[in-house]
C-alpha cells in the first residue's frame, strides 16, 4: 500500500501507485475486478506508468472491510463469492468517494485524471464518470451493471465500453440497447472473446482482443489529456 487517502468521514482508503520515469502526462485510476488489487491490477499499473501516467488503484473493498488496504482474493469460486459479498456491501456513494480521492490527490500533484476499470470496475469506472466532472476520460471493461448505470446519468468527458461477445455474466445486448438509449455518443466495442479478456493470468485472456482495446484506450486518453494541457 503506497498511499492513504481519508475521506471526510474519517474512513482510509488505501491505494497501490506506480509511477512513470520523468515528468507524468497525467493521472490514471485503475478500478479493479471482484478480486481487489491483485499482481495482474498491479501489472496493469505498471503497463500506465510505461506510458508516462502515474497510475493508482484503490482498494474499493475497504469500505466493506472497515480498513485502508482492503483483501486481495484467489481467483476462484469462493474468492469470487466472497468478492461478490463484499461488492453488494459497497455503495455506489462509496465507489464514488473512492475515486474524487484519487482525483483530489492527483490534482494537487498537478495532474488532471482519467479512470480505467475491469469487470466491477468497468461498471464503477462509468459510474464515477458520470459524477466526477474532473475525470478527463474513461475506459470501461465488461462491467456487468453498465447497462443498467448509463440510464442513471452519462459522463460528460470522452469514454468507451469494451464488452465479450462470449461473456457469460454480462448481457451483451442488453447493455449494447441501454447505450444506444441513453448514451449513443459512447463507442460501445465488442470483442470475439470472453469475460476478463484483459487478464493475463487468467483461462479467458485474449491477447488479441486485449491489444486492441487498450489500443483504443490509450489512445483516447492520450487525446483528452493533451486537450487539457
Amino acid at each position: 500500500m503506497d498511499l492513504v487517502l481519508q475521506a471526510v468521514d474519517g474512513h482510509e482508503v488505501g491505494a497501490f501507485v506506480e509511477k512513470p520515469k520523468g515528468k507524468a502526462r497525467g493521472c490514471v485510476v485503475v478500478l479493479h475486478e471482484a478480486f481487489g488489487v491483485t499482481p495482474h491490477i498491479k501489472s496493469v499499473c505498471a503497463d500506465y506508468a510505461g506510458q508516462g501516467y502515474v497510475a493508482v488503484a484503490p482498494h474499493l473493498f475497504s469500505w466493506a472491510l472497515g480498513k485502508a488496504g482492503g483483501t486481495v482474493l484467489g481467483q476462484d469460486k469462493d474468492g469470487l463469492d466472497e468478492g461478490r459479498r463484499l461488492i453488494g456491501l459497497t455503495s455506489k456513494e462509496q465507489i464514488i468517494e473512492t475515486v474524487r480521492l484519487c482525483v483530489d490527490w492527483a490534482r494537487a500533484e498537478g495532474l488532471k485524471t482519467a479512470v480505467v476499470g475491469y469487470c466491477w470496475g468497468g461498471s464503477c469506472s462509468y459510474l464515477a464518470a458520470a459524477n466526477i466532472k474532473d475525470i478527463v476520460a474513461a475506459s470501461c471493461y465488461y462491467g456487468g451493471w453498465l447497462w443498467e448505470i448509463v440510464a442513471w446519468g452519462q459522463p460528460e468527458c470522452p469514454r468507451m465500453v469494451h464488452l465479450a461477445r462470449l461473456d457469460r455474466y454480462i448481457p451483451l445486448e442488453k447493455t449494447i440497447a441501454a447505450f444506444s438509449q441513453y448514451d449513443p455518443g459512447c463507442p460501445v466495442f465488442a470483442y470475439d472473446a470472453d469475460h476478463g479478456f484483459n487478464r493475463d493470468d487468467g483461462k479467458t485472456y485474449e491477447p488479441e482482443a486485449a491489444r486492441l482495446a487498450r489500443e483504443r484506450t490509450l489512445e483516447m486518453f492520450e487525446r483528452a489529456f493533451s486537450l487539457q494541457s
